[in-house]
């Protein structure tokens, strides 16, 4: 029954969209309505200013290192820590709060994963060093970055539920950027 609860907890944290709530009370919009629609970081940087972008992004980074802290609070083990963590990711991506129509989910992502394993920053940055070059494009590196986790968590003997649920979290956040990755932006 805890677990549940907790999942159930893991989404609502997810739902607290930190780009609207930042454009509400800081530009005085709705930023669903202002650039390209999106309530992350990224646009709500573009549309008001580095400030915005960086609350916003520390915020929704809060969001998926709150389910990971909460779940090993609660004594659960990696593989429930990971699905809460995903069902943050689902609440950030279609929160309830503003009719299923969120962010794209990096900055959760980043939050979450790094406070589950703080080494998995290294692999990041070096992914997106070695690829950037061959894209030019900050999102396809980006997302190429991530699609090497499953791997890394493979090779640091992790469960392989484990590293499905992160491989199943980074098909949840490939899906949210699919129009992204078609425009190469």
């Amino acid at each position: 029954m805890v677990v549940v609860v907790y999942f159930f907890l893991s989404y609502f944290i997810g739902c607290i969209m930190f780009g609207y709530i930042i454009g509400r009370l800081f530009g005085k919009m709705d930023i669903r309505k202002v650039g390209s629609g999106n309530v992350g970081a990224r646009n709500i940087g573009r549309s008001l200013n580095k400030t915005a972008f960086l609350a916003t992004f520390l915020g929704d980074a809060s969001k998926g290192a709150a389910a990971i802290f909460l779940g090993r609070m609660l004594g659960f083990s990696e593989e429930i820590q990971l699905a809460g963590f995903l069902f943050v990711l689902v609440g950030h991506i279609w929160p309830i709060t503003l009719s299923f129509q969120g962010g794209k989910g990096i900055s959760s992502f980043l939050g979450g994963i790094i406070a589950f394993e703080p080494t998995v920053i290294v692999v990041i940055l070096v992914s997106f060093a070695i690829t950037y070059p061959f894209f030019r494009s900050f999102t396809i590196s980006g997302l190429l970055s991530l699609c090497i986790l499953p791997i890394y968590f493979f090779i640091e003997s992790y469960t392989y539920t484990g590293v499905g649920i992160i491989a199943l979290t980074i098909i949840t956040i490939l899906f949210a950027h699919r129009t992204n990755i078609k425009e190469k932006d």
